[in-house]
């Protein structure tokens, strides 16, 4: 591709946080007007990434070329200013204030001229609205949102920038039939964007993905399906490769050890040579300090190879344990409870449905809830964690639940990973912490950063192994515990509750993708 068709051009690009070494090797990288995807484990720095790309993040440090060549809009996962109007956020306030002074009998020549020719700007808004099937009004707070209509708003102000976009994780908290509008959206935006995401199905429709690691950006031409057939291939070769220098490492040490052996046997001979010799001692020195020479410049030879290929072996096996699906301890039993843990008669919602729920589940019983945005999942399970009370009906709860939340805030009220293992389970030895978050694929310099700056899925691996370190299992509480997820950490999720022991609520808007956990209640909100 030509540079001067390039929305973006990285050279040698990289950044640094105070106080710690380079984050990731130098990147080049050429960004075009097509549909790209962004991927990695989480932690690795995507969404720091793509903050970096937006010259946003200004406590790290950078060296290389960052070059726009055509304007940019960026949707991160942060949440803007909720307090303010729908009109404000889609900066259309001033004209609506303008009309408003207009209509009531104002002549104020500033008003006319903000105004212009937009005298249907309100009935525009409140049709462009209607056709996202969002709130017409538009003096509406953004707080009055649901999470997945507020996404869907700022999507949608972002498409009408018709600007190359960084998008960052922007198919979380989106229902089915949103997420198929946001599909239909990007297939035929023309202007481009670079997508962080673990959406499988957004990523089926892009043209190249991108792989962030500590180790190098790799770049995978094709869609999801064929990054996911070169990165096995990937892994069968380092595989095979690793397994050839194992074996070539074995050999070379067996065959060293074995001229080894005969330069000893030389020396010795030597020496027994000496002692039946007619020649002069100084002859018969000089020949045995050649020996050892000799012999010390083979050990050098063994000790130079040995470090070469062990460090070839290091860096493939950095590589191979980077893929490696992380191990968590065994699980704990389950607590006896008699009858239902949960129960629920003629419960009616304080937000979302109207409708009555009536249900019970069993200390063991994996339950669904699924619905549209705004129907009332997440209240569902604030009600039965106890943090809300129901508009009516009858809600009982034997055993308290352990309630895991979008944003997983079990987790915000410790200093490090160390702590909240402490503060969660019964462990209290350092050591075995460090090794146990070490076995979930956590580094030593992640040990301390604040559980708040934390990735989603490194709080989510956390979490898990909390719950794996108790000494009963609690009934769960899920709320979306799929978003922000890597491939790898969702897996890690899948395979903690298909082999749970307890029983759990998740809510998701994705049923397809847990059809595995063999889930015996279905609960719908509409």
């Amino acid at each position: 591709m030509s540079e001067l068709s390039a929305v973006l051009l990285c050279r040698q690009f990289q950044w640094t946080h105070p106080g710690l070494e380079s984050l990731h090797p130098a990147i080049d990288l050429q960004l075009e007007a097509k549909a790209q995807a962004l991927v990695g484990l989480n932690g690795c720095g995507k969404s720091l990434f793509l903050r970096a790309l937006a010259g946003l993040e200004t406590q790290l440090s950078y060296s290389g070329e960052l070059h726009w060549q055509q304007p940019f809009y960026y949707v991160s996962q942060q949440e803007p200013d909720l307090s303010q109007k729908i009109s404000g956020y889609l900066g259309v306030q001033a004209l609506f204030d303008a009309l408003e002074r207009v209509e009531a009998g104002g002549v104020i020549q500033a008003d006319f001229d903000c105004i212009g020719d937009r005298w249907l700007a309100k009935a525009e808004l409140r049709q462009w609205l209607l056709d996202l099937n969002l709130p017409t009004d538009p003096a509406l707070p953004l707080r009055a949102l649901s999470g997945g209509q507020l996404m869907k708003l700022r999507l949608a102000k972002a498409f009408a920038t018709e600007q190359f976009l960084l998008l960052d994780e922007v198919s979380n908290h989106l229902d089915q039939h949103t997420r198929l509008w946001l599909h239909q959206q990007l297939k035929r935006y023309k202007a481009g964007y670079l997508l962080v995401s673990h959406d499988v199905e957004l990523l089926s429709t892009v043209d190249c993905i991108y792989q962030l690691s500590p180790l190098a950006l790799e770049k995978y031409q094709g869609n999801y399906q064929d990054f996911l057939q070169q990165s096995l291939r990937q892994q069968q070769q380092l595989q095979q490769k690793n397994d050839k220098l194992k074996q070539q490492q074995k050999s070379q040490q067996q065959q060293q050890q074995r001229l080894l052996e005969q330069q000893q046997q030389k020396h010795q001979q030597a020496k027994k040579n000496k002692a039946h010799t007619n020649q002069a001692p100084i002859l018969l020195g000089r020949k045995a300090q050649q020996a050892e020479q000799s012999q010390g410049r083979l050990q050098l030879q063994v000790q130079v190879q040995q470090q070469a290929l062990s460090a070839q072996r290091q860096l493939l096996q950095r590589q191979l344990d980077y893929r490696e699906l992380p191990k968590l301890p065994h699980l704990a039993k389950v607590k006896a409870c008699s009858g239902p843990v949960l129960y629920c008669n003629g419960l009616v919602l304080p937000y979302g449905s109207k409708a009555a729920l009536s249900f019970q589940l069993s200390m063991q019983q994996r339950c669904l809830v699924t619905g549209t945005n705004g129907s009332g999942k997440s209240t569902l399970l604030k009600v039965l964690a106890g943090f809300i009370q129901p508009k009516s009906g009858v809600v009982q709860v034997k055993q308290q639940p352990w309630y895991l939340d979008q944003h997983l805030s079990l987790l915000d009220a410790f200093q490090n990973s160390v702590e909240a293992i402490k503060g969660l389970t019964e462990q209290r030895q350092e050591s075995q912490i460090c090794t146990l978050l070490s076995g979930i694929g956590f580094s030593a310099q992640r040990f301390a950063v604040p559980t708040q700056q934390l990735s989603g899925g490194e709080r989510m691996k956390l979490l898990l192994l909390s719950l794996a370190l108790q000494p009963y299992a609690p009934f769960l509480l899920l709320d979306e515990p799929d978003n922000h997820l890597d491939f790898q950490a969702l897996a890690m999720l899948k395979s903690f509750l298909q082999r749970y022991p307890a029983g759990f609520m998740l809510v998701t808007h994705q049923e397809a993708q847990w059809q595995q956990l063999d889930v015996s209640v279905l609960v719908r909100l509409d």
